[in-house]
């Protein structure tokens, strides 16, 4: 009995080793594109700079999906760590005002002082072109305030996209399971931006209120 079993145990070890090496790679096959975002080299050369207008000193001013709307006139600023929605892109979204909720958190400006938004929405946002996109859920601080921007991204939302940012060429670039996302910066946007922005006085932030009549839809909102 003990002869006729011995010849059979290296057979059996043979395909318990197969079975393994099998199952092993199924499961190395399944984990590899959940890490192929971390290892994706993100770089800027001069292929970025080639349709630029140089020399500029423009901001960042790109396009992109919110709440299923393509927006336009959104700043991205790296020393921000709010991103902030203005009162007039948000009517123009036609959301219910029923989905906002009482900010917690003050708002700081440029002069020192400090605002209190009344308001905070989670909206979600998509960036870059298909297949090379990625979207998120973010919180909005609604700020009825004039200005020539529709909204304003910080860093926040830009660390949790893992993107980075060149106002040299511009672009935010950002890992993808298709390789590497890219939204360009609009130049002729980010001046009429600043143009306007030069020719408006600073007001004080308001409070948000709920509007009165139905709101205006706006798709793109430009």
């Amino acid at each position: 009995m003990q002869e006729e079993e011995s010849p059979c145990r290296p057979e059996r070890a043979h395909a318990r080793k197969a079975r393994y090496k099998e199952v092993f790679s199924a499961v190395k096959g399944v984990s590899r594109p959940q890490r192929r975002t971390e290892s994706v080299a993100i770089t800027f050369d001069e292929r970025d700079v080639e349709v630029i207008l140089h020399p500029h000193d423009d901001a960042l001013v790109v396009t992109m999906q919110i709440a299923n709307f393509r927006t336009q006139k959104i700043l991205i600023d790296n020393g921000s760590s709010a991103n902030i929605l203005f009162w007039d892109a948000f009517i123009k979204m036609s959301i219910d005002p029923d989905r906002l909720h009482p900010a917690l958190m003050p708002l700081k400006g440029f002069t020192g002082d400090v605002v209190h938004p009344a308001s905070v929405i989670t909206l979600s946002i998509l960036v870059g072109m298909a297949p090379k996109t990625a979207t998120t859920m973010i919180d909005f601080l609604v700020v009825k305030a004039p200005s020539s921007y529709n909204a304003i991204l910080g860093h926040l939302t830009l660390n949790s996209l893992k993107a980075l940012t060149s106002t040299f060429h511009p672009k935010v670039k950002f890992p993808t399971d298709s390789g590497v996302g890219e939204i360009r910066g609009e130049q002729v946007l980010a001046q009429e931006c600043y143009d306007r922005g030069m020719r408006h006085e600073p007001r004080v932030v308001a409070a948000i209120e709920a509007p009165k009549e139905a709101p205006m839809l706006g798709l793109p909102l430009s």
